[in-house]
């Protein structure tokens, strides 16, 4: 029987951590006694200063390594569970995928006959429609000539082309009419599969696309590598089309004490 795997410690909050509490003890008071010093005017006070800048950026890297140290149990956990369930959810796509190469070319001919049934439909209301249009204007001549003529043989006629087209629009509505298609398929168990056209995209000419679909060209630079020019090649950095500048910055570090 496979022992379960043990989980990590999770670690909720900074105060969790004896060092980090240490630590932010430290910085309360140092943080009390900057803000109590005046702008720097003498070299005392510059002293003084540095000493507190390089302290606070070593109480930082001191926290970050903590918080690293307890997030460590949080953020292995959720990689392997990740991982596990990745795994499992790449599973089911590929049945996914599969149940759909299966299906869809069923679903594709069905959507074709079912498109091709709706046209027939819409044709045939046509030709109702133009039929009892047809029988009308038979109806009307006929009644027209009983009402204004003597002529016997051209009534007869008339009756004739009536009935003519009253029959011809009663077979049509005789016609039996094909039960609309359903757009889905149900399951045995009562599920629905559907198709549906899911539009996307591909570029056929870059050189025609209007400039509201295009992102800033910053964000098309490759800003890792120019930063990396900048720290190396410094004032001997060139890349067309590219300013390199330096900007003022402090750095501090830590005494060690004796």
């Amino acid at each position: 029987m496979n022992e379960p795997t043990k989980m990590p410690r999770i670690y909720t909050d900074p105060s969790q951590s004896e060092e980090t509490v240490i630590i932010i003890g430290d910085m309360d008071m140092l943080e009390s006694k900057l803000e109590n010093m005046p702008n720097v005017e003498t070299a005392e006070q510059a002293e003084i200063v540095s000493e507190y800048r390089a302290q606070f950026r070593t109480k930082r890297n001191a926290l970050d390594k903590e918080r690293l140290k307890l997030t460590a149990g949080a953020r292995q956990t959720v990689s392997d569970l990740n991982d596990k369930y990745n795994a499992i959810l790449d599973r089911v796509d590929r049945c996914t995928q599969l149940a759909d190469n299966k299906l869809l070319p069923y679903m594709r001919e069905r959507e074709r006959i079912r498109r091709k049934e709706e046209q027939d439909r819409i044709d045939a209301q046509a030709e109702e429609d133009r039929l009892a249009k047809e029988s009308k204007d038979a109806e009307d001549e006929a009644n027209r000539i009983a009402a204004e003529s003597q002529d016997a043989e051209a009534l007869t006629v008339a009756n004739k082309k009536v009935d003519d087209a009253r029959a011809g629009l009663d077979a049509l509505r005789r016609t039996p009419v094909a039960k609309p298609a359903a757009k889905s398929v149900t399951g045995m168990l009562g599920s629905s599969t559907g198709m549906r056209k899911n539009w996307k995209y591909r570029i056929s000419d870059f050189s025609l696309i209007p400039d509201e679909y295009l992102i800033p060209e910053e964000d098309r630079l490759a800003k890792g590598k120019l930063n990396a020019i900048a720290k190396s090649d410094q004032q001997n950095a060139i890349v067309p089309g590219i300013e390199f500048y330096a900007e003022d910055a402090l750095t501090s570090r830590a005494g060690v004490v004796k």
